[in-house]
């Protein structure tokens, strides 16, 4: 099929436009005569952009020469005809796709990449975690806790009595696990990935029985058995480093280690370890048979302990109604007897002594 139009041609030597009339050979070729001289553009030597109702159709041998066409019904008729020759550029042929196009697109790209989050860097985290040795943990711990020491007010006649009271308790783990009081009103406790396990004194002002206590301590005791804290890192790590790959800032996955292993204590666990380590405190407490209630008491104490503000604890191990109910059928399944524990009420007496 020939068609005949006019268009603006730009011969790259000047800015200056010249206005000449084309035949165009759909699919095939266009010539033109300029300065006398006839000149023929294979379709498969030339570029096509159509950019709202214009058409612009450039040399793929030289960039600077080009045409345009402004008839719009002309235009979109060779544009057309090049689409079904595929001289379009792979950036057009999508434009070309339409809204509906774009929309699905899009959902597709999010519901991957929450995909990838959700079920691939969790899993990459685990696989990472299973690779690195426990002196990986130990590192990064004493190095959270150096900096924590530098500006917390570390209580140490405490420390040596809640050592003393964790002393009692078989936690089921060969770790090494050191307690720590922090003398501060916060309502907070956290453990670190070496062991380290701190308790705030604004926290055990709050606990009122050994059974609370012996909760706490077998939660955090069990995010470090299970190494919660380096699995957490880890995740947020292989995060970094798809954004980082993807953006070329590959340096930002060692400033994202510096800063999380900083701010360990401040780490917010997923649900699945907060979870796993209920569960787990749950099983400390059945080993040692000590009166599962204590789990139910902490979390009521804690629910109801804020006055108007969220505990850090709180922020830092997200505390839902759904904990609470977990905890509470924990109890009424009344799996095995427990019996009072003098050693451990004792130790604990002591601990809730003035200094």
């Amino acid at each position: 099929m020939k068609l005949s139009t006019s268009a603006k041609y730009f011969d790259g030597k000047t800015s200056r436009p010249y206005l000449l009339d084309l035949e165009v050979f759909l699919g095939e070729q266009i010539s033109y005569y300029f300065e006398n001289k006839r000149s023929v553009w294979k379709f498969q030597d030339i570029k096509f952009e159509k950019i709202g109702d214009h058409l612009i159709i450039t040399r793929k041998d030289n960039l600077s020469e080009s045409l345009k066409i402004d008839n719009a019904e002309v235009a979109n008729t060779i544009y057309q005809s090049a689409k079904q020759s595929r001289n379009i550029s792979w950036y057009h042929t999508l434009l070309d796709l339409g809204p509906k196009f774009y929309l699905t697109a899009t959902v597709a790209t999010f519901t991957l990449i929450a995909c990838f989050y959700i079920f691939i860097i969790p899993w990459i985290g685990e696989k990472v975690t299973d690779l690195m040795p426990l002196s990986f943990d130990e590192e990064i711990g004493d190095s959270s806790f150096q900096q924590i020491r530098s500006f917390s007010n570390i209580d140490e006649k405490r420390s040596a009595k809640l050592q003393n009271f964790a002393d009692h308790i078989d936690f089921g783990t060969h770790r090494k696990l050191n307690f720590k009081v922090i003398d501060d009103k916060e309502i907070n406790a956290f453990a670190l990935p070496n062991g380290t396990i701190v308790v705030y004194t604004g926290l055990l002002s709050k606990i009122e029985n050994y059974e609370e206590l012996a909760a706490l301590l077998g939660h955090e005791a069990t995010h470090v058995k299970e190494r919660h804290s380096t699995k957490t890192l880890a995740r947020s790590l292989a995060g970094y480093l798809v954004v980082s790959v993807v953006v070329g800032d590959v340096n930002g996955v060692m400033t994202s280690l510096a800063d999380n292993a900083n701010q360990l204590n401040n780490l917010s666990f997923s649900r699945a370890f907060e979870s796993s380590s209920d569960l787990g405190s749950y099983e400390i407490l059945k080993k040692n048979k000590i009166d599962p209630d204590g789990m139910y008491q902490l979390f009521k104490t804690l629910k109801t302990s804020h006055d108007g503000e969220i505990p850090e604890l709180l922020s830092s191990h997200p505390l839902t109604d759904d904990r609470i109910k977990f905890s509470k059928s924990l109890l009424d399944k009344k799996e095995y007897t427990f019996e009072k524990n003098s050693e451990l009420e004792n130790a604990f007496k002591r601990l809730k002594e003035n200094p």
